[in-house]
């Protein structure tokens, strides 16, 4: 119960963590510059990263855990009755 307790935490804070990124750099002026680079394109790509990544993990994770019980289900069909 706690592993999946952490994990969920963590997955929110990867969500969190990646939309105050990307709300940041919408609010930073685009005239600031970091080493040449625009600040606010930077954190807007950053956190859209991030906010991408987690989406594809969450994807994959749902698409995992179906296969895993329709596999299971399967199996379960295809034994023989007791």
């Amino acid at each position: 119960m706690a592993e999946t307790l952490t994990a969920l935490s963590q997955r929110n804070e990867t969500f969190w963590i990646g939309l105050v990124v990307f709300l940041l750099g919408v609010a930073t002026p685009e005239n600031l510059l970091l080493g040449g680079v625009a600040l606010s394109r930077a954190l807007i790509v950053l956190g859209g990263g991030i906010l991408l990544v987690r989406l594809f993990v969450g994807v994959y994770r749902i698409l995992k855990t179906t296969a895993e019980a329709g596999t299971d289900g399967y199996r379960d069909g295809k034994r023989p009755d007791e």
